[in-house]
């Protein structure tokens, strides 16, 4: 491990911007094929590794500090690859295969993988403190200057779970609002109302988890958050965020009305930081494009996790994916491909998972469409909202592409598997839908699958 900012002079074989779960996967393939190439990790946070899905679970109390790594201590050491924190690669040239770096420095490499993940999208808000209100002015509150806002913070790295936690023990909290209703946004909530802090959810959409959850899926969630004295103010977000000695004392809704509130949290969603990239050479859309090796337009700089578009194997076109499962997925194949070893990418698709209030649910694949649309889907669901149990199972052309499971996702593995492995129905589909659905159930030649094949990833 290097000390921060301060690392070995010279060509580095192997350079990799970012430091989760995509840089490391791709850093430990690469040491894999080669034994003696030098690799080196840049990254601006302070931490050697950590879990990003665990940082709600710290900010809850559910896992300590040592707890919240994925590799062990003496990874680094083992596996000879150079860290050096707190250092932000501020641009890539790839003219001269060399990257400049936050405090002046300037890295060569031979080949590069950008794994530097995306950043909090921060909305332009009005901001009006008392005497400003009093004149009749405010200001605006964007990316560049939410973190001056006491008592605003956005939620993607540990550092802000850390900063919201001692926020919330000094200034004694016990309440807070959250500006999104998807993914972030819930587990957000699902921190907070693990403690015992009731929350206030605003979200855009008419429903919250809106790209992966349907009406009904949402409500079961709704419900639960609501009848703990939390509230959700749908179709609607925050016009105004009044500011009292440097702090947040309250907003105003786009509907008008206005609200206490002494913690924000702005979890709207996450882009990819495209800031770093040679636009002139680097192809871009809503990522980085990357081929199926993990390869960019530029022959010696490959890319991989939250920062990409990769191939989504349902849809059959590129698009950003930005969930920790294909993060690693594509790490190990960037890094196959960086030490000479070929590997493929052959897609994902979406999927997440959040407990509220005891209530798991699990998301995957194309779970709103419309059959007025596709006469070639069939839609099965299972609505029990006395039970706080849903299910729903989203079949196009004898084949499972989507799957919402709410209150008990017992067995989400095996439609994991129809999904991922695109295994044709036809002739069990009738038993799709059974409560006892299982492995007898399954097409016979896949069954053979799971027991002499790569079962596991079922």
């Amino acid at each position: 491990m290097v000390n921060k900012n301060k690392y070995k002079e010279g060509k580095t074989d192997y350079l990799i911007i970012g430091n989760s779960a995509s840089g490391l996967a791709a850093a430990k393939k690469i040491r894999k094929e080669d034994k003696k190439g030098r690799i080196m990790i840049v990254t601006e946070e302070e931490y050697p590794n950590y879990s990003k899905p665990l940082i709600t679970y710290y900010l809850a109390g559910k896992v300590s500090l040592p707890e919240i790594h994925f590799k062990d201590k003496d990874f680094l050491q083992k596996n000879k690859i150079d860290l050096v924190t707190g250092m932000k690669v501020i641009k890539v040239d790839s003219a001269d295969s060399s990257v400049r770096t936050s405090n002046r420095e300037t890295i060569e490499y031979g080949k590069l993988l950008i794994a530097s993940g995306g950043r909090p999208i921060i909305p332009k808000i009005r901001t009006s403190s008392r005497e400003a209100r009093e004149a009749g002015g405010c200001d605006f509150m964007d990316s560049s200057n939410y973190s001056s806002i006491n008592g605003v913070f956005t939620l993607t790295t540990l550092e802000d779970s850390i900063n919201i936690k001692n926020y919330i023990e000094k200034n004694e909290i016990h309440s807070a609002t959250i500006l999104g209703g998807g993914l972030i946004g819930l587990k957000t909530a699902e921190a907070f109302l693990e403690v015992g802090i009731k929350i206030n959810i605003v979200e855009l959409a008419d429903r919250i988890l809106a790209a992966t959850f349907d009406s009904q899926a949402s409500s079961i969630i709704e419900n639960a958050i609501e009848t703990k004295g939390s509230r959700i103010y749908k179709n609607n977000t925050i016009d105004e965020i009044f500011i009292d000695s440097g702090k947040i004392s309250g907003y105003r809704l786009r509907d008008g009305r206005e609200d206490e509130c002494r913690l924000l949290i702005m979890a709207i969603g996450v882009s990819p930081d495209l800031s770093i990239i040679d636009m002139g050479k680097i192809r871009t859309g809503r990522g980085i494009k990357v081929n199926d090796v993990m390869q960019t337009s530029v022959e010696n700089i490959y890319a991989s996790g939250d920062i990409v578009e990769g191939f989504d194997m349902l849809l059959g076109e590129n698009r950003n994916i930005a969930i920790w499962p294909l993060a690693v997925r594509q790490g190990n194949i960037a890094g196959s491909n960086m030490a000479e070893k070929e590997a493929h990418y052959s897609g994902g698709f979406f999927m997440n998972s959040v407990e509220i209030l005891g209530i798991p649910s699990i998301s995957m694949g194309i779970t709103n469409i419309n059959m007025a649309d596709d006469n070639t889907v069939e839609i099965k669901k299972e609505f029990r909202p006395d039970r706080n149990l849903y299910r729903k199972i989203v079949i196009k052309n004898n084949r499972v592409i989507g799957l919402i499971m709410v209150g008990n996702i017992e067995r989400a593995g095996i439609y994991y598997g129809l999904i991922k492995n695109k295994i044709d129905l036809s002739g069990v589909k009738e038993n799709i839908f059974r409560e006892d659905f299982g492995l007898i159930h399954l097409p016979a030649d896949y069954k053979k699958h799971l027991v002499v094949g790569e079962g596991i990833e079922v």
